[in-house]
């Protein structure tokens, strides 16, 4: 009876230690200097991004290449110390762009979902 009692107690502890523990995770890109830091991020299917303008002009954080948004998401202007969030809901790479200050000083992004 010893015996099953331990066994039934070990399955129990396997159980609880395979269960899939993957929280969404948050992570944060800060607008500074014209520029985002980090400028590419990966993060995994469901994580969550949050800009935060910490500089002293308005940017902005919008999906697509310079000139062609792609829709996926835009955060207006973001007058300095704004925030703005957006979850990833599906696997891909995401190129996104100030849309003051890509063309005139390079202020591009890529966050790599897997």
């Amino acid at each position: 009876m010893r015996i099953s009692f331990l066994f039934a107690m070990g399955l129990l502890a396997a159980c609880a230690c395979s269960k899939n523990t993957n929280q969404p995770a948050s992570h944060q890109v800060t607008m500074q200097d014209y520029s985002f830091n980090p400028e590419s991020l990966n993060i995994s299917v469901g994580d969550t991004v949050t800009w935060v303008n910490d500089g002293a002009t308005s940017h902005t954080t919008t999906s697509g290449t310079v000139g062609a948004p792609d829709g996926n998401w835009d955060s207006g202007t973001m007058a300095p110390g704004a925030r703005y969030q957006h979850v990833f809901p599906a696997a891909g790479n995401f190129r996104y762009y100030c849309s003051f200050h890509a063309t005139t000083n390079g202020m591009v992004g890529v966050i790599a979902v897997h």
